[in-house]
């Protein structure tokens, strides 16, 4: 009789661990199109206000091929000969004046994703605009920014 109670009971603790061990962990949802999550885990708690008409300098890198045709933090899809632009917590469709003072190229951009995540750089641009701007050979590079709308 011992011996029984003594298997039940190993057999609910081994139960109740299961389900504990279980229901704490957390899956991302993955999209068809890779190793991004379908629902960004980078969205801001709060999105920035848009100074427009004002201007700043940002840290400026550049992604592309390794993200071209997978679904942004906006849920559009990454094209990375289209100009857009990753940004923190700019509001997604804000439009910003890229301008690399070093050559006087200009271009537009949307900003349709979040990032960068690393430290020291505060917008990521598509391969298509650091191509137009001359900087993609850099990686990096201080862009002046205008905050259009």
């Amino acid at each position: 009789m011992y011996s029984l109670l003594k298997k039940v009971l190993c057999a609910c603790v081994l139960f109740c661990a299961i389900l504990l061990l279980t229901s704490c962990s957390s899956a991302a949802v993955y999209s068809k199109g890779g190793n991004r999550p379908a629902k960004s885990v980078h969205q801001p708690k709060e999105t920035a206000a848009v100074p427009k008409g004002k201007s700043s300098y940002m840290v400026t890198s550049w992604y592309g091929n390794a993200y071209h045709g997978k679904q942004t933090a906006s849920g559009e899809i990454f094209n990375m000969y289209d100009y857009t632009a990753a940004h923190k917590t700019l509001p997604f469709g804000t439009k910003l004046k890229l301008i690399n003072e070093l050559n006087n190229k200009e271009v537009v951009v949307t900003v349709n994703d979040r990032g960068p995540f690393i430290k020291g750089r505060d917008l990521d641009v598509s391969y298509k605009t650091a191509q137009t701007l001359d900087f993609a050979g850099l990686g990096v590079c201080k862009l002046k920014v205008i905050y259009l709308d």
